[in-house]
């Protein structure tokens, strides 16, 4: 294992998490989902051409492309539109504000724990491209399952049981989500398809 290779991943992926705060502690600054969505994602396209252009300059590229040439604006993009949407289905249309946050959260600690586990401990190599690992799914599963577990919970919003079920099937819909993903944009699949699970479960559940 790179040393060099894995600090920058570790500090991208803290980027991730300091993004994953950052969103839901904005969920929570508006009353009103459409404010919530809409000047978000204004935000998000008025930076947009600015954090693209400083990815441009020597000596700030490394930063701001990380992996591939552009990554954080579009990563800054992605993780726009998907709030847009799963803001709207969730709080909008649902009216729970905090499915919306189990939406990202399904995605960020596991996101995180799967490209820090699977690249330290990864031996067993699956995905379309090989390039994921079962260790790394498998840490992206927990941590997503814990981390929408205990957010339910927090809320009590179902009965422990159905929590619990809720929990693992969203957990798993996010890692397949981001096991499929060969283009790097799972800050948008897995919270949206985390989305999916939660959706359907509320119509049943409420």
């Amino acid at each position: 294992m790179n040393k060099n290779k894995y600090g920058k991943e570790v500090f991208r992926k803290m980027l991730h998490m300091l993004a994953l705060a950052g969103v839901i502690a904005w969920s929570h600054y508006y009353d009103d989902w459409r404010y919530s969505a809409v000047v978000f994602l204004l935000a998000v396209l008025i930076l947009f051409p600015l954090v693209y252009l400083l990815s441009k300059i020597p000596g700030a590229s490394a930063f701001f492309n990380a992996r591939k040439k552009g990554e954080f604006s579009y990563s800054m993009m992605a993780l726009a539109i998907m709030y847009a949407i799963v803001c709207s289905v969730c709080w909008g249309f649902l009216g729970e504000r905090l499915l919306t946050i189990a939406c990202i959260v399904a995605w960020g600690p596991g996101d995180a724990a799967a490209a820090l586990i699977g690249k330290a401990f990864g031996r067993h190599k699956i995905g379309k491209d090989k390039r994921k690992s079962l260790e790394g799914s498998l840490a992206m599963f927990f941590f997503s399952f814990l981390a929408v577990l205990i957010t339910l919970k927090i809320y009590g919003k179902y009965s422990l049981l159905a929590t619990i079920v809720v929990a693992a099937l969203t957990a798993i819909a996010s890692t397949l989500a981001e096991l499929f993903d060969t283009r790097g944009y799972d800050t948008f699949y897995c919270p949206v398809a985390a989305m999916i699970v939660l959706f359907i479960g509320e119509l049943i559940l409420r």
